[in-house]
């Protein structure tokens, strides 16, 4: 028999003394442990203490017969093998072997020593396999068990993670959200504060950021590019806070060669106020050229075509017509800005502004409204104002046809309290 890691135990059972020493004998070389009992009830105890690969019992013992030995052996130990011993090949008893006590094999006395050797060996190796299939099995089933239990676990991690990383991805949206309005909204106080010193352009800046981010779109111009633009139409006249309210409220053609060219220097000084912050380089790069010509005899710079960022070029025709529009119609407006086309603007430019205008005026058209003033409380929510908002000290705090919300009725509202305007109303379009 092969070499084995481990001794099997084999039980012999059989009425007849000189029959169990002879069957130690014949497996004293074997690698196994061989137990003995002389009878089934004997028997049945070991079996009940031990654990046996192969049990071989006597057919023909008093009290017991090997038959019902075996049964009872199958219902303690099923993975033990049965081997029954019997004196007379009786197909009858073979049989009842079998059935009854799940014999894997029986063997006729006299018996050959080299097949009953061979036979226990093969019952053993049939033994192994079984218990080695019944630990695998085991073995498979708890690491299924561990695996169902590792997946439900992982699955539970995974979507609190995704619970994780929505919420977090939600708050990241609402403060980079947070971080555009409050930018914005600096941007707005900082075009308020340059409009103070000059009521006479009273919501410049706004208009201009308003009709170059519409021209900027017509252009198809990406979203980064678009909102630089908006953002240098918002603080295009920064550099003019450096200016003295002497040359400031003059007009250009009534400054004299000194005050013009200290006038000239406000797009350099724009562009200077802004450039240490890197997210407005872009926007300042625009605010330095905005004041360039299409023919070169614009200024700080003397740039030439398309020389001039189209960024300038577009906040330079949206600021002409914004100013155009306090001494003129529209239409003598748009005039004016067709006959300085290729020579001061961008010639194709002129067509998106001609469309933005157009659809900005057939926005204002209020159908069926009519304008009443109310009072900070009387607001709602879905109003549209008829006219711009501002407090007392001249301060712009809403444009012309914003529509109001409930945080913006708020801040209506706070700063009336503070800075309360004569008027002591806003102005919106309600139903006629």
């Amino acid at each position: 028999m092969e070499a084995a890691t481990e001794r099997f135990k084999i039980l012999f059972v059989d009425d007849e003394e000189n029959v169990l020493r002879s069957l130690v004998r014949l497996f004293i070389d074997e690698e196994c442990e061989v137990s003995t009992a002389k009878s089934g009830k004997e028997g049945l105890q070991m079996v009940k203490d031990n654990e046996f690969a192969v049990v071989i019992s006597d057919q023909g013992m008093p009290g017991m017969r090997g038959t019902e030995f075996l049964g009872h052996v199958k219902e303690m130990s099923p993975d033990t093998v049965r081997i029954v011993l019997t004196g007379h090949a009786d197909i009858n008893a073979v049989i009842d072997a079998i059935n009854k006590g799940g014999a894997y094999q029986y063997i006729t006395k006299p018996w050959n020593n080299n097949d009953l050797v061979l036979s226990v060996r093969a019952a053993i190796e049939r033994y192994r396999l079984v218990v080695e299939n019944r630990y695998l099995t085991e073995l498979t089933n708890r690491q299924n068990e561990e695996l169902k239990q590792w997946s439900a676990e992982l699955e539970t991690y995974v979507q609190q993670q995704t619970i994780d990383l929505t919420y977090a991805n939600k708050e990241l949206l609402e403060t980079n959200e947070k971080l555009r309005r409050n930018f914005r909204d600096f941007t707005i106080t900082i075009a308020n504060l340059i409009e103070l010193r000059d009521k006479t352009v009273a919501n410049h800046s706004n208009e201009v950021a308003a009709i170059s981010k519409e021209i900027a779109k017509r252009l198809g111009l990406s979203a980064e590019e678009i909102g630089n633009v908006a953002v240098a139409g918002q603080l295009h006249d920064i550099g003019k806070i450096g200016i003295s309210d002497e040359i400031l409220l003059k007009g250009i053609e009534a400054l004299a060669p000194y005050e013009m060219h200290e006038y000239m220097k406000h797009p350099i000084r724009g562009q200077a106020a802004m450039d240490s912050n890197e997210a407005l380089r872009e926007p300042a790069r625009f605010i330095r050229s905005h004041h360039e010509s299409w023919n070169g005899n614009g200024f700080p710079d003397g740039l030439k075509g398309n020389e001039i960022p189209l960024g300038s070029r577009i906040i330079a025709i949206a600021d002409r017509y914004d100013r155009l529009l306090m001494t003129r119609t529209m239409q003598a407006a748009l005039e004016e800005i067709h006959a300085l086309t290729a020579v001061q603007f961008d010639p194709g430019l002129y067509h998106p502004l001609v469309e933005v205008v157009k659809e900005r005026t057939a926005g204002h058209l209020m159908n069926r409204k009519v304008e009443k003033m109310l009072g900070p409380q009387g607001l709602i929510a879905g109003m549209v104002l008829s006219r711009e908002v501002r407090s007392g000290t001249g301060v712009l705090l809403l444009s012309k046809g914003v529509t109001l919300t409930p945080q913006r009725i708020e801040s209506i509202r706070r700063h009336f309290n503070i800075d309360p305007p004569d008027s002591g109303g806003v102005y919106v379009w309600v139903d006629g």
